[in-house]
C-alpha cells in the first residue's frame, strides 16, 4: 500500500519544492553555498509545510485503499495474537461482509458505523493536508 501512495507524496512534494521562490535559492547560491546546501538548508525547510501535507495525503490514500488491503492482508476476521498473522483491516471488513449481511440488522449498522469512521479518518487527514497545503501558498504568495 505504501509503494501505491508513493506516487502521490512524491509529486505533492516536488510541487511543493518547486513552490520555493527562487530568490531563495539564488540567494543561497550567492553566500556561498552549494546546491545541495542550498536544497538541504533552504528549500527543504521552506517546503517542509507541502511536503507534510504530501504525506498525509498519501496517508489518507492508503488508509482508503480497500481490496489491495483486503488481498494482502489475508483477509482474516479474528484480532491477531501475533502480528506477523493475517488481519483484517475496515475496509476489508466492509467490502467482505455487505453483500452477506441482512440489510437493517446490527450488522448492517455496524458495517456503516465503520464505514463513517473510515470516511471521517480520511477526511480529516486530507482536510488537515489541505490547511496545510494552503498556508504554505498564503507564505510563498507575499
Amino acid at each position: 500500500v505504501g509503494v501505491m501512495a508513493l506516487p502521490t507524496i512524491v509529486s505533492i512534494a516536488e510541487d511543493a519544492m518547486h513552490a520555493v521562490p527562487n530568490d531563495l535559492r539564488t540567494g543561497s547560491l550567492a553566500l556561498g553555498n552549494t546546491r545541495w546546501q542550498t536544497t538541504y538548508k533552504v528549500v527543504l525547510p521552506a517546503a517542509s509545510s507541502g511536503i507534510f501535507a504530501a504525506v498525509m495525503l498519501g496517508l489518507g490514500r492508503a488508509i482508503g485503499e480497500t481490496m489491495v488491503v483486503l488481498m494482502l492482508a489475508g483477509n482474516a476476521g479474528i484480532i491477531p495474537a501475533d502480528p506477523f498473522t493475517s488481519v483484517r483491516t475496515m475496509p476489508g471488513t466492509i467490502a467482505g461482509e455487505m453483500a452477506e449481511v441482512v440489510q437493517g440488522g446490527l450488522h448492517y449498522s455496524v458495517l456503516f458505523a465503520m464505514a463513517l469512521t473510515l470516511f471521517v479518518i480520511t477526511f480529516v487527514v486530507n482536510l488537515a493536508a489541505d490547511v496545510v497545503l494552503e498556508r504554505q501558498r498564503k507564505r510563498w504568495r507575499r
